[in-house]
């Protein structure tokens, strides 16, 4: 019996020190999803861009909607945008050098959609199916954009929610580092 007992306090010590360290490495960055996330996680919405990207997810008060996030890097213009779930595109649209500029939205299962706002350009078109990962334009600085970023929002129900991807809860309100699984 002694083996086996040994065996369990080894391994329980492993899967303890993989936890912390799983934790230390998240902490920074993110927090686990809440009970209240359930909905997402059924969706899991993904992360809309390129695989093995790294992008700063921003986050603040005075945004509208308070819960939308502004994806940041250096090199942010023309990058692929892709749909963060499955769905069908509800709406392709130019409003030209004011709000959104070019945005996208795609509806997605459960009341869910996701907005994709100031666009250099779109790859799909009204009505048509999209799959998680499918590129459905590339980051630009239109409408009332003051540079290349992505608006992105998750809307449930009508109504904005805070950003969770890949199972990861967006901090609100400053920034986030995360980096794109999608496709991968």
């Amino acid at each position: 019996m002694a083996p086996v007992s040994t065996k369990k306090r080894a391994l329980t010590g492993l899967l303890s020190a993989a936890a912390a360290s799983v934790a230390l490495v998240a902490a920074p960055t993110a927090s686990a999803v809440s009970s209240a996330d359930v909905g997402v996680q059924a969706v899991n919405l993904r992360t809309p861009f390129d695989c093995g990207q790294v992008w700063n997810a921003n986050t603040r008060t005075n945004h509208n909607p308070q819960n939308a996030v502004d994806f940041q890097r250096g090199d942010a213009l023309g990058k692929n945008v892709r749909s963060s779930a499955a769905g069908t595109v509800e709406t392709v649209r130019n409003l030209g050098n004011r709000s959104y500029g070019k945005y996208i939205v795609v509806r997605h299962a459960e009341g869910w959609k996701t907005l994709y706002a100031h666009l250099n350009s779109f790859n799909v078109s009204v009505g048509q199916s999209v799959s998680t990962g499918t590129v459905i334009g590339k980051v630009g600085s239109t409408g009332g954009s003051t540079g290349p970023h992505l608006h992105y929002e998750q809307i449930r129900n009508g109504v904005v929610q805070r950003a969770v991807l890949n199972g990861v809860a967006i901090r609100y309100f400053g920034n986030t580092t995360i980096t794109s699984s999608t496709g991968c």
